[in-house]
């Protein structure tokens, strides 16, 4: 996978990795979007079958 910033830098990602830190991401958050009531209902699917707990 490949990101620009506003630098005009480019950063190539190994996507095992953006994987891994996607899964991370959602296990540590999952609680919060699933819970909060000021979370769209759109965002409270984000991390479905995402992690150690699909």
């Amino acid at each position: 996978m490949a990101s620009a910033s506003w630098d005009q830098t480019v950063k190539l990602w190994n996507v095992w990795k953006f994987d891994r830190l996607h899964e991370w991401g959602c296990n540590w958050m999952r609680d919060y979007l699933e819970n909060n009531p000021n979370v769209s209902e759109s965002d409270r699917r984000l991390c479905d079958g995402v992690g150690l707990f699909q």
